[in-house]
C-alpha cells in the first residue's frame, strides 16, 4: 500500500514511471503492471500502462495489454476515492472516441481506463488486425480473452487507491459495447454498464453487417462440423446468453443502453432482444433518424449522457470547484474556434439571430497551384432565410439565396420564385447530406467539449508572427491535416487561418465570422441586378440543391 500511495503522489505530478503489484486479483495469480509515461493534460493526466493479459497465444505481442489509465488532477488530495470506468473500444476504430470518453469523465472528476482489446494495436500480428476476419477460431478466442482481460483490468483498477473499488464501471460503443454487455455480466464488481450502439445475437449481426462480409465468408467456409462448433462457441460469447446475469443491475437503473434509430450495422431487432433480456424494453434512448455512423451527430449529448450516468456513484463533496476567470490558452482559443465552426454547420440560430461568415480564400494543388480563389458572403437565419454571395476567379459571381423564396442570380438577371412550402422554406439540403453535415458538427462538439478532450485529439502550440499571436493546431493521430490560427490581439479573434492537408492547403482571410449574431433584414436581400424575372419555385430548389451537393462533395475530397 505504502509503494502504491507513492505512485499516486508522484503520479499527479507527473513524474512517476515504474513497476506496480496488484496482490488481489480474482481468480488468478498477483501481477504487476508497469507505468511506461505520465502526460499532463488540461484538467487531468494520461498514464501509458501494460501488463499482462492473463491469456498466452502464440502471437507473443498479444500477450500484453496496452492501457491509458485517466485520474482527475487533485486526486492525490481526495478524501475518499472516486468512480472508475473502463472505456472498450470500437470494430476497426483509431481509438480516438475511447479516448475522447475518458477525457470527458476525468475532465469531470471520474477516474477513467481504456485498453486495447486482442489483436489490436500493439497486440495485433504482423498480418494485422484485419486477419481476424479471415480466421473465425482466433475471432472466438479473442472474445473470450477480452472478457479474461476486462476481469484484469478491473483487478488494477480496484488496486487503485484513487478508485472507489465499489463504483466501477464499463462502457463501449458498437464492438465495445457487445464486449462491455458480456463482460460485465460475468464480472459482478462492474456496478454499472452503459452500452452504445450495441446488440446481442451475434450470428444476425455478422450475417447482415457489411463490414462483417469478411468474417462471415470465413465461417461459411468451415466444414460443416467446425462451422456448427464455432456458431455454437459464438453464442457462449454472445450478450444475450449472459444478460440474465445483468437485469438485477438493470432493474436498479445501473445499466444503460443509446441506440441509433437506423442503425445499418447492428439491426433495430438484435437491440431490441439485448433491451428485452436485460428487462430494459422500452427504456433504450434511441437516436431517432441516425445510424451506426451518423451517430457521431449526438456524440454531444452522449458524452454529457454518460458522465450524468456514472457520475451517479460521485461521492457528495466531488462538486468541482469554480475556478477564476483567465487569460485563455492556445487550447482555449483553439477550442473556441472549432467550436464555433461546430456551431455554424449543425446548429440552427436562435429567434432573430443569424450566422454570419465573410471571408476571402484562396485554395491551392499540388505544387503550389492555385485551385479556387473567392470572396464568399454567408448569412442564415433560423427561420429559414439564407444569402451566399461568392465572387468566385473561375466562375465568376454566384449569388443565391432564400428571403422569403428562393432567388438565384442569372447573369445580370434575379430569378425569383415566392414559395409556402415548410412555412416559407424548403429543404436545400436532402436528409442524407444533412445526416453527413450534423454528423461532422457532431463530432467537432465532442472533440471541443472540454479542454482535456480536445488536447487528447489535437496537439496545440502558441506562437507569433509580426506581432500577431498564432496557434498551431495538428491532429495527434500522425495525418497531414494542419490548422493555423492567426489572432486579432486587440479582439482575441482569428483573423486569418491556413490549413493544411495532403496535397493542398488553403489560405483564408475572415473579415467577419459569427454566430447567433443580431439579424436584420438587409443581411438576407437579393443582390443587385438589372432585372428581376418570376420563375418557378421547385426549379431553383432544384438548382440550389444541385449546387449544395456540388460543394459538399468538394469539401468531402
Amino acid at each position: 500500500m505504502a509503494l502504491l500511495l507513492l505512485i499516486r503522489v508522484t503520479a499527479a505530478s507527473g513524474a512517476a514511471t515504474g513497476e506496480v503489484r496488484v496482490e488481489k486479483a480474482a481468480g488468478s495469480a498477483p501481477f504487476s503492471y508497469q507505468i511506461r509515461s505520465v502526460k499532463e493534460q488540461s484538467g487531468f493526466s494520461v498514464l501509458s500502462l501494460t501488463y499482462p493479459s492473463p491469456v498466452a497465444t502464440d502471437v507473443v505481442e498479444n500477450n500484453t495489454i496496452p492501457a491509458e489509465l485517466y485520474l482527475p488532477d487533485g486526486a492525490q488530495s481526495w478524501p475518499a476515492p472516486r468512480p472508475a470506468v473502463l472505456c472498450i473500444h470500437i470494430l476497426d476504430g483509431d481509438f480516438e472516441l475511447e479516448r475522447m470518453t475518458c477525457s470527458m469523465l476525468a475532465s469531470n472528476g471520474i477516474c477513467a481506463l481504456m485498453f486495447k482489446l486482442p489483436y489490436y494495436g500493439e497486440r495485433s500480428p504482423p498480418e494485422g488486425t484485419r486477419a481476424l476476419a479471415r480466421q473465425p477460431r482466433r475471432f472466438l478466442a479473442a472474445l473470450e480473452q477480452a472478457r479474461a482481460d476486462v476481469r484484469r483490468t478491473v483487478d488494477l483498477l480496484a488496486s487503485r487507491p484513487e478508485v472507489d473499488p465499489r463504483a466501477i464501471g464499463v462502457t463501449g460503443i458498437s464492438l465495445g459495447g457487445i464486449v462491455a454487455a458480456s463482460a460485465a455480466a460475468d464480472e459482478p464488481r462492474l456496478r454499472r454498464a452503459l452500452l452504445v450502439l450495441a446488440g446481442g445475437d451475434l450470428r444476425a449481426i455478422i450475417d447482415h453487417a457489411d463490414e462483417l462480409r469478411q468474417l462471415k465468408q470465413s465461417f461459411q467456409q468451415l466444414p460443416d462440423a467446425e462451422r456448427e462448433a464455432a456458431l455454437q462457441a459464438l453464442q457462449t460469447v454472445d450478450p444475450l446468453t449472459h444478460a440474465p446475469k445483468l437485469r438485477g443491475r438493470a432493474a436498479e437503473g445501473r445499466v444503460m443502453m443509446i441506440n441509433a434509430g437506423e442503425d445499418e450495422v447492428v439491426p433495430r431487432d438484435c437491440t431490441e432482444q439485448l433491451a428485452a433480456a436485460l428487462g430494459l424494453a422500452g427504456k433504450v434512448v434511441w437516436l431517432d433518424g441516425l445510424g451506426h455512423y451518423s451517430a457521431m451527430a449526438a456524440m454531444p449529448d452522449m458524452l454529457q449522457r454518460t458522465v450524468e450516468f456514472f457520475g451517479q456513484d460521485l461521492p457528495p463533496d466531488a462538486r468541482r470547484a469554480e475556478k477564476a476567470a483567465a487569460a485563455p490558452t492556445a487550447v482555449q482559443q483553439g477550442l473556441t474556434f472549432v467550436q464555433q465552426v461546430a456551431r455554424l454547420l449543425g446548429e440552427e440560430p436562435a429567434e432573430n439571430r443569424c450566422h454570419l461568415l465573410d471571408l476571402e480564400i484562396a485554395v491551392y494543388g499540388a505544387a503550389e497551384q492555385a485551385a479556387f480563389a473567392a470572396g464568399i458572403y454567408y448569412a442564415r437565419a433560423g427561420d429559414g432565410r439564407f444569402k451566399i454571395d461568392a465572387r468566385t476567379r473561375q466562375f465568376g459571381r454566384i449569388a443565391l439565396g432564400w428571403s422569403p423564396g428562393p432567388w438565384l442570380l442569372a447573369g445580370e438577371r434575379i430569378l425569383a420564385a415566392g414559395m409556402e412550402e415548410e412555412n416559407g422554406r424548403a429543404p436545400i439540403l436532402d436528409e442524407k447530406s444533412l445526416t453527413k453535415l450534423r454528423a461532422v458538427a457532431g463530432a467537432l462538439r465532442a472533440a471541443t467539449i472540454a479542454p482535456g478532450v480536445f488536447e487528447q485529439l489535437f496537439a496545440v502550440a502558441e506562437g507569433s508572427e509580426g506581432g500577431m499571436p498564432i496557434v498551431h493546431v495538428a491532429r495527434r493521430n500522425g495525418s497531414a491535416e494542419r490548422l493555423r490560427l492567426v489572432l486579432d490581439p486587440e479582439r482575441n479573434q482569428v483573423r486569418r487561418l491556413d490549413v493544411e492537408w495532403g496535397g493542398g492547403r488553403a489560405e483564408v482571410e475572415l473579415r467577419v465570422f459569427e454566430t447567433g449574431a443580431p439579424i436584420h433584414p438587409g443581411l438576407f436581400r437579393p443582390v443587385p441586378a438589372a432585372e428581376r424575372q418570376q420563375v418557378d419555385g421547385g426549379d431553383l430548389v432544384a438548382i440550389f440543391r444541385a449546387v449544395s451537393q456540388f460543394a459538399l462533395a468538394q469539401v468531402a475530397r
